[in-house]
């Protein structure tokens, strides 16, 4: 009776480790999967839309540095979405840490 429930826990923890196996390499290719298609995401172009949100940033003066970043961005040709959203963030950190304060009055002075 031991020897038969010992060969059936033999059998079953060696089935189980290569289904664990076959269930790491199968996360492990989806994972891998979801990196690849992000990555061909941020090679493809930018739409009209967002060029005409970096021209905008290009004409703007309110925020040198993003239109300073924004003028190399159009001289490449296609625009990635990579350079885009870096753009995009370096607006963000810029209009952030910018503090825009009201003009004064000449009697304020």
């Amino acid at each position: 009776m031991f020897s038969i429930l010992s060969k059936h826990k033999v059998m079953q923890s060696r089935l189980g480790l290569k289904l664990d196996q076959f269930y790491n390499i199968l996360v492990a290719l989806i994972i891998l999967s979801i990196f690849i298609l992000a990555y061909n995401a941020l090679q493809r172009p930018i739409n009209l839309v967002e060029y005409q949100h970096v021209t905008q940033l290009a004409h703007q003066a309110s925020h040198p540095r993003t239109q300073h970043m924004a003028k190399e961005v159009l001289e490449h040709r296609p625009i990635r979405r990579t350079d885009y959203l870096k753009l995009l963030n370096a607006y963000q950190f810029e209009l952030n840490r910018i503090k825009q304060y009201p003009a004064m009055a000449k009697e304020d002075e």
